[in-house]
């Protein structure tokens, strides 16, 4: 199975950091590429920033599925370009914020979402009413650190992590986390153990479910919605 994971910002180091950890989970026959976009924002924070993503990565997604890859993955919590890119695709395209959203409501009666900032959480909001995941929405919680620093401080950023997860426990009664950030990629694992709950790694789940949907050759719906454009 061939499957592309696209981090739609032109960071290399938060690409890297992406790429280490699929590749330790990745099934021994998935073969993985995971690439940025190099005409991009260096990091992906607000509406101008999802507008100039778009282009550079659906031309990416465009070349994929013409050589035959089997999925995509836009690895970006703010799914930049998502219902374009499944038009422009015959093979299965995943965000990992739509993904986790709906994996998260399987797991627990609330889940509360960790977004690196204030200004970020009516955006996400609005994702959740937009992916039917709004009535197992506990909470939207920032960080107080732009995407770049949660990649550049990883101590700064796992305390944080710990201790906003804290309070959506505690005052909004979450039950699952989702690390709402490629940059928070790596840290579901030790936060999950200090607090006792589920934390999701949108990323490492994401990809999880892509070779789950693959092995059954189950891919989006090209009638309707994600209909291939006309030819211009």
């Amino acid at each position: 199975m061939r499957i592309l994971v696209i981090n739609p910002n032109s960071s290399a180091e938060m690409t890297e950091s992406v790429e280490e950890v699929l590749h330790r989970i990745r099934r021994p026959d998935t073969e993985l590429s995971v690439v940025c976009t190099p005409e991009a924002p260096v990091s992906i924070q607000s509406a101008r920033d999802v507008a100039l993503s778009v282009p550079p990565m659906l031309e990416i997604i465009r070349r994929a599925d013409s050589d035959g890859v089997d999925a995509v993955i836009i690895a970006c919590f703010s799914d930049p370009g998502l219902e374009a890119a499944k038009e422009v695709s015959s093979a299965l395209v995943l965000g990992i914020q739509e993904t986790s959203l709906h994996v998260a409501s399987l797991l627990g009666h609330k889940y509360t979402i960790l977004t690196p900032l204030a200004s970020r959480i009516a955006s996400k909001e609005q994702d959740v009413r937009r992916f039917k995941a709004e009535p197992a929405c506990a909470s939207v919680r920032a960080l107080g650190m732009t995407v770049l620093e949660t990649e550049a401080d990883p101590a700064r950023t796992k305390a944080r992590i710990f201790e906003v997860a804290r309070a959506a426990m505690e005052e909004d009664g979450a039950e699952v986390m989702i690390l709402g950030c490629a940059g928070m990629t790596g840290y579901a694992d030790d936060i999950e153990r200090e607090l006792g709950i589920v934390v999701l790694d949108p990323t490492s789940v994401t990809l999880k479910v892509a070779e789950g949907l693959g092995d059954l050759n189950i891919r989006h719906c090209k009638h309707g919605l994600y209909a291939s454009p006309a030819a211009a």
